[in-house]
């Protein structure tokens, strides 16, 4: 993996910025510069209040509403905190599938699993945009007949409106079982797109102007019509099912959404 660490990745450089050790002096080179230029606030800190949301959901998911099997589209490496780690400190028997589009993250998110033996979790190469292909891929480790939890965190502020993120959405809400949730993250507008853009491009050239950041009807129309929205709605990340005693590290220009297949 050491040529591949020469070229900064997005997923490394966020496992970087939430304390994590699955990264490269290019990665955290290119982290440092998105912070120093980030003009909305901490970039660690919304990366924080970030994490921490899709935690509380996935414990949700896994607990309260009793699923046993997740399939997360648009992953980053499964370190610091994320969803098969949360899944499985609720219920070790929880399955988990990965899926991610840069073969060099999941070759490395591979090694990664393989070193948590007992982990009955998957990482395949895949993305959004082809769901039938990321539902054989995840076939092999979920059952697909029973309720599934799909995860669309990092996926949906990538897909443009005239490649139908609706209808994305649908394909897979209609491909798993009634009893099945979905999930997701979701940039928004902020008065600082402009620079908050011009930052992310010094984090990993290209990103920043793939984003399509939605407001918070536009977010809700994704989920379509059929889906039960849990409390507490579209939401920005601090405010979903916050824990009590918590406070909110920072404030990111994101919208959280849950919501049940009936």
């Amino acid at each position: 993996m050491t040529e591949e660490f020469d070229i900064p990745s997005l997923a490394r450089a966020v496992d970087y910025l939430l304390g994590g050790a699955a990264n490269g002096p290019a990665d955290r080179a290119a982290a440092e510069r998105a912070c120093t230029a980030w003009p909305a606030g901490d970039l660690r800190a919304e990366l924080r209040t970030t994490r921490a949301a899709l935690g509380r959901i996935v414990g949700h998911l896994v607990g309260e509403a009793d699923l046993r099997q997740l399939l997360h589209i648009g992953a980053g490496l499964p370190t610091m905190g994320s969803t098969h780690q949360v899944a499985q400190r609720v219920s070790p028997a929880t399955r988990v599938v990965y899926v991610g589009r840069d073969e060099t993250v999941v070759e490395h998110a591979r090694q990664l699993l393989r070193q948590q033996p007992r982990s009955p979790t998957s990482y395949v190469q895949g993305e959004l945009g082809d769901p039938d292909q990321v539902l054989r891929d995840a076939a092999a480790t979920l059952d697909l007949s029973r309720p599934v939890g799909l995860l669309l965190f990092g996926a949906l502020h990538f897909v443009p409106g005239a490649e139908d993120p609706a209808g994305l959405v649908r394909l897979l809400v209609d491909a798993v079982p009634s009893g099945s949730w979905v999930a997701f993250g979701h940039l928004a507008p902020h008065e600082l797109d402009g620079p908050m853009d011009d930052a992310l491009e010094l984090l990993l050239p290209g990103w920043g102007a793939q984003v399509v950041r939605r407001g918070r009807a536009e977010v809700a129309a994704l989920l379509g019509e059929g889906l039960e929205l849990a409390s507490p709605g579209v939401v920005v990340p601090g405010e979903w099912r916050p824990e009590p005693s918590a406070e909110e590290a920072g404030a990111p220009a994101m919208w959280c959404a849950v919501a049940r297949k009936p």
